[in-house]
């Protein structure tokens, strides 16, 4: 147990209020709470977990009001007022990182786009995400209109089967599984083969925080390595992911 970090105040984690199974739901179950709350042990830590909308999670990163946020994606911008575990040449560090999740692409049946992991085909360029996702900047950059006010993937899923768009481009197993089990789904959309991008999703800590004292956030991010790899975990991760 760190007993340096007993004495320091419990670390405010911000959280997605969305199912985004089977890392997180909107009740604080999943794998990135069993992960997190397997840190806590290991270090002495303590964790205050708070769901908010996304865009809200990431907002008060920015703004110092919350020291963490959890499942969030390396960029640039973010950069300016974040820190993530990162590598000696300054990339990202995957190993540390909480988990690994796709960008998936889900097309409306009868609809006119398509992807072939190469070139992503959308009439008049539109394309769902969910609100706050990186994904969206990645696409805006590539010359897409990103229509991102829907929050959860249901509602992207909804407004492709209504016929309002033919593709959205969202995150992982809770927007597949919806495609594929979901009878308001099923039949009217279906999952490109490809996935968009495979990304790391990171335990990502605002600035003052980390300079207030880095020992500490790099202790917990070597802590979210260690137990990602041990044979606990990931007999954890197998059993546990299809029930979320």
């Amino acid at each position: 147990m760190n007993s340096h970090a007993a004495k320091e105040p419990p670390l405010r984690l911000c959280f997605e209020d969305v199912d985004q199974r089977p890392w997180s739901t909107p009740g604080g179950k999943g794998l990135n709470f069993e992960l997190l709350k397997r840190v806590q042990s290991h270090l002495g830590e303590q964790f205050h977990f708070a769901a908010k909308p996304w865009k809200r999670c990431l907002s008060e990163l920015k703004l110092g009001q919350v020291d963490a946020v959890i499942g969030a994606a390396d960029a640039v911008d973010r950069r300016a007022w974040s820190r993530i575990p990162q590598l000696p040449d300054g990339r990202e560090d995957p190993a540390r990182a909480l988990f690994e999740d796709s960008a998936l692409v889900f097309l409306r049946v009868g609809g006119h786009a398509s992807w072939d992991g190469q070139e992503l085909v959308a009439p008049g360029k539109v394309v769902v995400v969910q609100s706050g996702y990186l994904v969206a900047q990645q696409l805006r950059e590539r010359g897409y209109i990103a229509r991102d006010t829907v929050k959860s993937a249901a509602d992207a899923l909804r407004m492709l089967a209504s016929g309002s768009y033919d593709v959205a481009v969202l995150q992982g197993f809770e927007a597949s599984q919806l495609a594929r089990d979901d009878r308001r789904f099923r039949g009217r959309i279906r999952q490109a083969e490809q996935p968009f991008a495979t990304i790391s999703l990171h335990l990502m800590v605002a600035r003052p925080t980390y300079e207030r004292d880095p020992q500490r956030i790099e202790a917990i991010w070597q802590a979210i390595a260690t137990v990602r790899q041990s044979k606990e975990y990931r007999q954890l991760e197998n059993n546990l992911s299809p029930h979320y």
